[in-house]
């Protein structure tokens, strides 16, 4: 399957299904952002596959590993803006595309204290987009709502000189929000 097929003119998908499948778009960055790890997960079919720019990730064990151990670096003081959602139909779901934005509004030492709500001047580069994705998201509807049943991150473009030097989740631990002094 072609990862971004083109789009239709038009969507024969309901508004109100519509209106859902971006809600729970963001509502899943928003789970990233707070770093609702289990929340993260549960987003997603237990046989989901997600296609990332780190590689091929299947089911809900391996999707745990991967965010809790080469996800965080993406995490604090990164906010995610999904934009330009587009929804069709697909087959017993939806599809819904959109760009996501990571935008890096501090270094990741900093974000605690913008999580306990200091504000913070910056003479440096920040805040600043550090990350454009296009994605695809394949949505199925379960008793619990929308869950993705594969999520495509295509080619990315990511700004370096925002990316920290060490990207290990070891790096990161002291900065994650949901920790003592990084509430958000």
């Amino acid at each position: 399957m072609q990862a971004f097929p083109p789009i239709q003119r038009s969507t024969s998908v309901p508004a109100s299904d519509i209106a859902s499948a971006v809600d729970f778009v963001n509502r899943v960055n928003w789970f990233f952002e707070t770093w609702d790890v289990a929340s993260m997960v549960d987003a997603f079919l237990p046989d989901a596959v997600a296609y990332h720019f780190h590689g091929t990730i299947r089911g809900h064990a391996e999707i745990r590993h991967f965010f809790e151990h080469d996800y965080p670096y993406l995490i604090p003081g990164v906010s995610r803006n999904a934009t330009n959602h587009i929804v069709d139909a697909d087959g017993d779901g939806v599809e819904v595309r959109y760009q996501n934005l990571l935008v890096r509004y501090a270094a990741p030492q900093d974000a605690p204290a913008l999580g306990a709500g200091q504000v913070m001047h910056s003479d440096g580069e920040l805040p600043a987009i550090w990350l454009y994705s296009p994605m695809r998201d394949r949505l199925r509807r379960t008793a619990d709502g929308w869950k993705i049943s594969e999520r495509y991150i295509g080619g990315s473009t990511t700004n370096r000189k925002l990316t920290p030097p060490d990207v290990s989740a070891r790096a990161f631990a002291a900065f994650m929000p949901g920790r003592e002094g990084s509430r958000r």
